[in-house]
């Protein structure tokens, strides 16, 4: 593979820190400070510990595949179709993942600062914006994610210390107020969105460096802590009952914000945040979909990325309520994404268990045959 077909260990780690936070810091918390309650964190803490466990099998899988594409693989492995299939089905997924985050951030919009533009302006154009970017490389991807990387990373820190006087961290007691049973039942969230690092897989033929298991926690305690900041942030600002009323905590916390008597509504910056990342998220899915295809002729790639656009753009004009939209992002299309995903980690785990085994099988009967010569 030529070098600059690929990219860094540490750029994909700031491309996941974009385009998987976003869900973490954004479209997590008001379903698990819901079902969590006061204890909320607690579940992102078990939730974390799970995915680290997972991590040993994408590290297995990592090792008998990489560098290949691993769809490539699976396809070489078992069968062209089966191959396909899977490929096919994981390319629509992420599509899904793209028109869901989409569709979020427009009923966040006409609800926040533009309630009178046309859904149809709105959408079209990100999507336009996407598709332009998506077309380019990679490279051109990850190094616009660095520069506006930057200044959220920047505001979410600003924002965290703006409010220190409004923390009141009693109110995250008494822990386990209801039992263990609100924590359990909030894991399904944060799960959502830690597995989603199962793109290290989908990218290992674009990464010019090692996937370490060490990189993979390293990128888990990242995404876990753009949960638990503005998570925790709600809790201890707003109370837990009202945490939970909330449509959007992370948005709210910035309304708090006041430096002095004169510097308030600094909340516009909260918009820059979300729209960015937003752009990158749905970027990034949009050319994760053309890439899990393996195709390799240009032209096809084009064309099935614009097809898949116009499929983000019919999936975002479809009217849908507010409240109906939070219902199924909750109940339906968190836990959703974390089954296929999981699901589909265990299917190629056992694609490569099965590899492996016959390869020693096949290995132990040229040793016998070596031995009896």
């Amino acid at each position: 593979m030529k070098r600059y077909d690929t990219i860094s260990i540490l750029q994909v780690s700031f491309l996941f820190m974009t385009a998987i936070g976003l869900k973490n810091h954004v479209t997590v918390i008001p379903h698990l400070v819901s079902a969590g309650k006061r204890d909320a964190w607690m579940s992102v803490v078990f939730s974390v510990l799970c995915i680290l466990i997972w991590g040993f099998l994408l590290r297995y899988i990592y090792k008998a595949t990489a560098p290949q594409n691993i769809f490539e693989w699976i396809g070489e492995q078992t069968n062209k179709k089966v191959g396909r299939v899977i490929s096919i089905l994981t390319s629509l997924f992420c599509i899904f993942l793209a028109t869901i985050s989409l569709k979020e951030l427009v009923s966040w919009t006409a609800v926040t600062y533009l309630p009178f533009t046309p859904s149809f302006a709105l959408i079209t154009s990100l999507v336009v914006l996407c598709l332009f970017l998506a077309l380019t490389s990679l490279q051109t991807i990850v190094m616009v994610n660095t520069l506006v990387l930057m200044a959220v990373i920047v505001f979410g820190f600003f924002v965290g210390f703006a409010n220190l006087q409004h923390k009141d961290f009693t109110l995250l007691k008494p822990i386990l107020e209801h039992g263990l049973e609100p924590v359990i039942h909030g894991m399904i969230f944060p799960l959502s969105g830690l597995v989603e690092l199962i793109a290290f897989l989908f990218l290992q033929h674009k990464l010019h460096g090692k996937v370490t298991y060490k990189t993979f926690a390293i990128n888990v305690f990242i995404l876990a802590w753009l949960i638990l900041g503005p998570l925790v942030g709600a809790i201890i600002e707003f109370g837990p009952l009202e945490a939970a009323r909330q449509k959007y905590p992370a948005f709210e916390e910035w309304g708090l914000v006041s430096l002095g008597r004169f510097i308030e509504h600094v909340d516009f910056l909260s918009i820059y945040q979300w729209i960015t990342g937003s752009f990158i998220r749905i970027t990034f899915f949009l050319f994760l979909a053309i890439e899990v295809l393996a195709l390799k002729d240009a032209r096809k790639r084009k064309w099935v990325m614009l097809i898949y656009s116009v499929i983000i753009i019919t999936g975002n004009l479809i009217p849908t309520n507010d409240i109906v939209l939070r219902h199924l992002i909750g109940r339906v299309f968190m836990p959703v994404t974390f089954y296929f995903l999981f699901a589909l980690s265990i299917l190629i785990g056992l694609f490569v268990f099965i590899k492996n085994r016959t390869k020693r099988r096949m290995n132990y009967v040229q040793d016998q045959e070596k031995t009896t010569t």
